[in-house]
């Protein structure tokens, strides 16, 4: 008990308000205003969970959806469901932040660089899965530029991994962004069920036109669920995951110490 009690600190409880908001804002923006295919509500989650643990994370998240679903102007949405996948998205934020992914790395040569050279690959092949695949070319849905976009996303995101990680000579932004992608990955498992059947595949946001093409390529409600997520969610929490290590980063070593996980969360001073 004395465990939980200590996730849920005087400034981890001033902290969970913000990043709920951070993350209802974010995401209502990118998912119901611009209709992107991806999220980005998940911010707020997984800096709680890096910072405080688990527990605190996974509650975060949940909270996040069930204010966000009943919320004055924005909600009643689809959103509520989707509670179980955040707060397991929180759980293994807690998860990495316990074991120091987010932590300082001071690292070069071969250390630094071949941590880096993974995350690069684990971004493009995450997108390689979709460029060019017919599952996602089909016109009756898809703009020419739909592959195109998510190789430009990678891209950037392999970029700026590479270049903090060289300019800071920290290997942490290499294992964050493979902790992302892990992330991803068990959250498109666990959302494409709800997604297919409680909603039918149908959610309101950006992700649906991926859902409908692989739905007119044949695939089936499950299948073509799963393949939306396999498309959005990785490279999404990636971004997020690289967001919140920003965060991090250009925060007080004084302020972070005092959280729950702090101290695994920063690692040594800089050289």
């Amino acid at each position: 008990m004395d465990w939980l009690s200590r996730q849920f600190s005087t400034r981890v409880i001033v902290l969970m308000p913000v990043a709920i908001a951070i993350n209802i804002v974010l995401g209502y923006t990118v998912q119901n205003v611009l209709k992107l295919p991806i999220y980005l509500d998940s911010i707020g989650t997984i800096l709680v969970g890096v910072l405080a643990g688990p527990i605190a994370g996974a509650l975060t998240g949940i909270l996040s959806n069930l204010i966000w679903q009943y919320a004055p102007g924005i909600g009643g949405g689809t959103v509520g469901p989707f509670a179980v996948v955040a707060g397991v998205i929180g759980l293994l934020a807690g998860l990495w932040g316990f074991i120091g992914v987010y932590r300082r790395r001071p690292a070069s040569g071969t250390g630094l660089w071949i941590p880096v050279a993974v995350a690069v690959v684990v971004i493009l092949f995450l997108a390689t899965r979709v460029y060019n695949n017919p599952a996602y070319s089909d016109p009756a849905y898809f703009v020419s530029w739909y592959s195109a976009a998510i190789m430009g996303i990678a891209v950037i995101a392999s970029v700026a991994v590479v270049v903090t990680a060289f300019l800071r000579r920290d290997a942490a932004p290499a294992w964050v962004a493979v902790s992302g992608a892990v992330t991803g990955i068990v959250a498109a498992i666990i959302s494409a069920p709800i997604a297919a059947y409680v909603f039918g595949g149908v959610t309101g946001g950006g992700t649906d036109v991926i859902v409908a093409a692989l739905r007119q390529g044949g695939a089936d409600v499950l299948s073509a669920s799963l393949g939306q997520g396999f498309f959005s969610d990785p490279i999404d929490k990636v971004i997020t995951s690289f967001v919140v290590y920003l965060i991090l980063a250009g925060m007080s070593r004084r302020l972070i110490a005092r959280f729950p996980l702090g101290e695994r969360s920063i690692g040594p001073e800089s050289a």
